[in-house]
């Protein structure tokens, strides 16, 4: 499984130039204490070796690239964008142009949630019908995305920062493979006045272009929420 992580946000770079990844969270600077908290990286399903990180090329971003992540993840790729994209989705779609293998799961972390959980979301993919994995938590506020069910518990729709039920997105969401979750936002893209939230495409919509596709997507619980942006 490859691990795509965007980092090329406006927001990436705070106002005194220093960058979000490197603020202390329980003693480790943000990116590392997200990343290394995962049960994939603790139960060495993932290394360094199967990240990517997706930058928007500025001279902080730069400077974070060269002196700091280099050193805490040497194997990890790095891809840079000369400017902003229209939303994370469109940022991981970066990061998908330097896999080489179209059938692999690849995960999508945004960074900015922390929980605890025990998953190996390789195994979940031994269902055949499963195209992607979102994990989740019980919410109402608007600032999260969520998925929606029906009678039967199955998800048949997720929206960004729209109430549809009470469970929201974590920002962590797994595909089958980079060719179903190219073919996913493809299918966004076709519909983008459905899927958008303020013109920007995010991540949780994307996973409606599964649907299309005939396979299903499957909501995880995970607990101890920490949400970082919010806090």
């Amino acid at each position: 499984m490859k691990v795509i992580v965007p980092l090329a946000g406006p927001d990436f770079v705070k106002p005194d130039g220093s960058v979000k990844a490197e603020i202390p969270v329980e003693g480790l600077p943000l990116l590392r204490r997200a990343l290394e908290s995962r049960s994939w990286w603790t139960s060495d399903l993932v290394t360094d070796a199967d990240l990517v990180f997706v930058l928007h090329d500025n001279p902080p971003s730069r400077r974070f690239a060269e002196n700091t992540l280099s050193q805490w993840y040497p194997a990890a790729r790095q891809v840079f964008l000369s400017t902003y994209t229209r939303g994370a989705a469109l940022t991981a779609a970066a990061g998908c142009a330097l896999l080489s293998d179209m059938h692999e799961a690849i995960c999508l972390d945004l960074t900015d949630i922390l929980f605890d959980c025990e998953i190996d979301p390789k195994a979940l993919f031994d269902q055949p019908h499963t195209g992607a994995l979102a994990l989740t938590f019980p919410s109402d506020k608007p600032v999260y995305s969520y998925l929606r069910r029906n009678a039967a518990g199955e998800v048949v729709e997720t929206a960004e920062k729209r109430v549809i039920s009470s469970e929201a997105s974590a920002g962590v969401y797994f595909f089958r493979s980079t060719a179903v979750y190219l073919k996913a936002l493809a299918h966004i893209m076709d519909h983008e006045a459905a899927y958008t939230h303020r013109n920007l495409f995010f991540v949780c919509p994307v996973l409606n272009g599964v649907l299309p596709q005939g396979l299903g997507i499957e909501g995880i619980p995970v607990s101890n929420i920490r949400d970082i942006k919010v806090d």
